[in-house]
């Protein structure tokens, strides 16, 4: 067997640029702004998978809705968040969800079809595995 000359064994030149080169784009990676989240929190409300209004969660404000099931209502308080505070369905369980106010939560209506999403801002979590 041919032994390897120690010269081909050590680190050469060519891999100090390369570990540089692979250490400054992973710190750009790092440093670089994402588009995920950030800005305003702000409430989209939903009607049969279109957008039907959005409201800033930083001002007061209510709005009201009629559709096939009866009138739906949404009140949004600064410091609170938003919630349902109206409605004529049978169950009224999208009422009882109470106010949410983080990026990623939502209330639903399923008899009316009406759904509040809550957006912007920076989410607490990426995602929840079992």
């Amino acid at each position: 067997m041919e032994s390897v000359p120690q010269k081909l064994l050590g680190p050469r030149p060519q891999d100090y640029i390369l570990g540089a080169v692979l250490v400054l784009a992973s710190v750009a990676w790092l440093a670089a702004p994402t588009s995920a989240g950030g800005g305003e929190l702000r409430a989209r409300l939903v009607h049969d998978g279109r957008t039907v209004g959005e409201l800033p969660l930083d001002a007061p404000a209510t709005r009201s809705f009629n559709f096939e099931a009866g009138e739906i209502a949404v009140e949004v308080k600064p410091g609170r968040g938003i919630h349902i505070s109206e409605t004529h369905c049978p169950n009224k369980i999208c009422m009882h969800e109470g106010w949410i106010d983080r990026p990623g939560e939502t209330i639903a209506c399923l008899p009316n079809r009406f759904l509040v999403e809550i957006e912007g801002g920076e989410r607490e979590y990426d995602a929840v595995v079992n």
